[in-house]
């Protein structure tokens, strides 16, 4: 296990039951993303068309509008702030 720097910043999400889920600010990686695609967050939500309208709403810049996926579900792709891209994705029907 490496320890956090003095600048790294740790955010962290307990759940109440299973593993927590953590994102660490670390203070070697800074800028813009060089690669955007090389790493997704899949954030699953129950109804993607208020998700994805929530986001529009806020200008968040997106990548690729909502589309299907045979057998897996809808799909639509954003970009944060430093250029990583992530997706909402509805697996089940509303």
């Amino acid at each position: 296990d490496a320890e956090l720097g003095d600048k790294d910043q740790l955010f962290g999400f307990e759940m109440s039951q299973g593993s927590g889920f953590y994102i660490v600010d670390h203070s070697k990686v800074k800028g813009r993303s060089k690669e955007p695609d090389r790493v997704i967050f899949n954030l699953e939500v129950d109804n993607i068309e208020d998700a994805v309208k929530k986001l529009d709403q806020q200008g968040v810049k997106k990548v690729q509008d909502t589309y299907h996926v045979e057998g897996y579900g809808l799909i639509a792709t954003f970009e944060d702030l430093d250029g990583n891209y992530f997706q909402f994705v509805q697996v089940r029907e509303k």
